[in-house]
């Protein structure tokens, strides 16, 4: 527990800017009393860890978050700057108002704690305040975490330090934006995603209701999920007892792909200067796996036995690229390589393009989590291009393991994976970029090749990612739902939940797990609203989390047979001596005009007299006052009646209108 305490701000950024330089750890026995035997045991004793930390103001005279965020995210290679969060931009310091850059929630304010006072600690916790670019942090909005795709729209970064910059092909080193109602997402660029994650990891755990041990005010509890309707719920305007983030999985991938750097472990020790509490998932990354899953005590549910190594027993040339050496060269890290260039394609030049790609053979054992490693260096690209590892196992549609970096020396990359139902596995190299014109002749090396995984074991308890993309269309006794396809190769299939509301229970209502993405359900009322969403099932029987959920409520088609009045309009011509014309618009239930059709109506005030015309193509009828009326005047028209064989005339939309001249 955190003890409050008062300080001085210009001492205080004094020595906290000192600490700065200290080489980034925990102090000696801060995480003695954690118990990581059990989730909920984890949760429980880092939550005593870090709870009760000192709040500084969010704008203040005193030491307040502008100071603090200019401190954590300074620029280290430029000190009077700092480098934000999103576009990688590094700018001269501010110290509040507006500028280039300002303080982005990543936990954003408006699920749960969206008042700034005094006895809100969420709003100013600055292990989630981060320096952003100022139209980032708006083009991020609310929007959760969340992995987007091709079409989501790019933001790019901006190369800094090494870092960032570029753009395209998906999903480079941007950030991707989806505005999509009920789709929402804003996907980290590759860069940031980890520090984003642990940042939410850190809220989950740091608010779990209750009150601050030190001054007693109230706090929320902060949780993590994948069920966007819990998120979008959360945002109602006042601060919340309890509030929802996302998307967990995705911000779980993140945290495994961009590890801890010594960036996010200063910054954490500047923060923990200030607040006095530290983020655990940057001190001990691991601990992510067992809050949010069952890696606890050292180790998750496992199997033993010996590992095993395979290596690759064939592999198949494909006319792209040219080849150096036999894959019996990867069978050990010797130094000993096969190489792989591109070749040319054929035609004009303006339209030739270089290509490469080459296929390994592996036969893996079925339900094993196994593990891809590559010992490879590509050199400094010519255009634009890069080489990329694929995964297929038993046919199934390539999966992407990773992409290699630019390397004059040999580097090691890894790739986790379930083998699903084993058998051949093909491991596939290909280039990225083939767009014509880009004709430079880049080339890869491969020094190794193996893939492992234990012999009794671990069996497979990896579940599938939750589905995303669900969809869900109401019509006439009917609600049509539909998702995108999960790429796993050990996917058996789906299955739909559907509830009458958002806390109630949800059923199961597919008894067998469905092959395709694309569910109708004929079992609702109209009238009522369902909430549905759908889970992924493995061979190994694990169920991904729930996707997003979405809502409908059928209703029955209209009634083809109408015709409704839409409008009536009163128009004048001349100007002393005025000729009134009334249109009256006549739609059928789906809205379309109705050409054809007999209006009846009648003139009063000012204007008498009972008139009749048929309706254009465009559904109106043009009915003219039987005389001139002069100015000032008022008309009144009412439609009485509308005819037309097959058809009948909603009685109740019959009506008036008055209009004065």
């Amino acid at each position: 527990m955190v003890a409050s305490v008062s300080f001085d701000k210009s001492i205080f950024l004094v020595v906290c800017l000192w600490c700065a330089g200290v080489a980034a750890a925990p102090p000696e026995g801060y995480y003695d009393t954690v118990d990581d035997s059990s989730s909920r045991a984890l949760i429980d004793t880092l939550h005593e860890v870090i709870d009760d930390h000192q709040r500084f103001p969010y704008t203040d005279d005193t030491t307040d978050i502008w100071d603090i965020v200019n401190v954590a995210d300074e620029d280290t290679l430029n000190p009077g700057n700092i480098l934000d969060i999103y576009l990688n931009a590094s700018y001269p310091k501010i110290s509040g108002g507006t500028g280039a850059y300002n303080r982005e929630h990543s936990w954003p304010k408006s699920y749960g704690f969206p008042r700034n006072v005094v006895s809100n600690y969420p709003y100013t916790d600055a292990h989630h305040l981060f320096a952003s670019d100022a139209g980032y942090n708006s083009a991020r909005n609310n929007y959760p975490y969340r992995n987007c795709d091709e079409t989501c729209l790019e933001k790019i970064t901006l190369e800094t330090n090494g870092r960032g910059g570029g753009s395209g092909p998906f999903p480079s080193t941007s950030n991707w934006l989806r505005g999509t109602t009920g789709l929402e997402a804003w996907q980290t660029w590759s860069g940031r995603q980890g520090d984003v994650a642990r940042a939410m990891f850190y809220m989950d755990v740091r608010y779990q209701g209750g009150s601050h041990g030190v001054t007693n005010h109230a706090e929320p509890d902060l949780i993590l999920t994948d069920d966007y309707a819990l998120i979008q719920a959360s945002n109602t305007g006042a601060n919340e007892s309890v509030a929802y983030m996302g998307m967990l999985t995705d911000l779980l991938a993140w945290h495994e792909a961009d590890p801890v750097d010594d960036l996010e472990r200063r910054r954490n020790d500047i923060v923990y200067g200030f607040q006095g509490n530290r983020n655990p998932f940057i001190d001990h990354p691991d601990w992510a796996g067992c809050v949010f899953g069952t890696a606890c005590g050292g180790g998750g549910p496992g199997g033993g036995g010996d590992p095993i190594v395979v290596l690759a027993s064939g592999e198949t040339t494909t006319g792209l690229g040219r080849l150096t050496g036999a894959y019996t060269a990867t069978l050990s890290s010797d130094d000993v390589y096969q190489v792989i260039t591109e070749t040319e394609s054929g035609g004009k030049p303006s339209r030739r393009t270089s290509r490469a790609e080459h296929l390994w053979t592996f036969n893996v054992a079925a339900a094993k989590s196994a593990t891809l490693i590559a010992e490879v260096a590509f050199n400094q690209p010519r255009d634009d291009d890069a080489f990329i590892f694929d995964i297929s196992i038993a046919g199934s549609p390539y999966q992407q393991a990773f992409v290699v970096e630019s390397s004059t020396v040999d580097q090691l990359y890894t790739h986790d994976f379930d083998t699903g139902p084993g058998g051949a596995l093909t491991l596939r190299l290909r280039d990225s970029d083939r767009t014509r014109g880009s004709r430079e002749l880049d080339s890869i090396r491969v020094d190794a090749l193996r893939i492992t995984y234990l012999e009794d074991g671990p069996t497979d308890t990896v579940p599938p990612d939750a589905p995303n993309g669900l969809v869900a269309i109401a019509g006439d006794g009917v609600v049509s739902l539909q998702w995108s396809s999960n790429p796993e190769p050990d996917l058996a299939g789906y299955a739909v939940y559907r509830s009458t509301g958002l806390a109630a229970p949800y059923s199961r209502l597919t008894a067998a797990t469905l092959n395709e993405p694309l569910y109708a359900d004929t079992t609702v009322t109209n009238g009522v609203t369902y909430f549905y969403r759908v889970e992924a099932e493995d061979t190994s029987n694990n169920a991904s989390a729930p996707s997003a959920t979405v809502t409908a409520s059928p209703t029955a088609a209209p009634n083809s047979s109408l015709m409704v009045l839409d409008s009536i309009t009163l128009e004048a011509s001349g100007n002393k001596s005025l000729r009134v014309t009334a249109k009256a618009l006549i739609v059928d239930a789906l809205g379309q005009p109705v050409s054809g059709a007999i209006v009846t109506g009648s003139f009063s005030g000012d204007l008498t007299g009972d008139q009749q015309n048929n309706t254009d193509t465009d559904g109106i009828a043009r009915l003219q006052g039987p005389s001139r009326i002069k100015a000032p005047a008022t008309v009144n028209f009412c439609v009485e009646n509308v005819e037309k064989t097959g058809l009948e005339v909603d009685l109740e939309s019959l009506t008036c209108q008055t209009r004065s001249f």
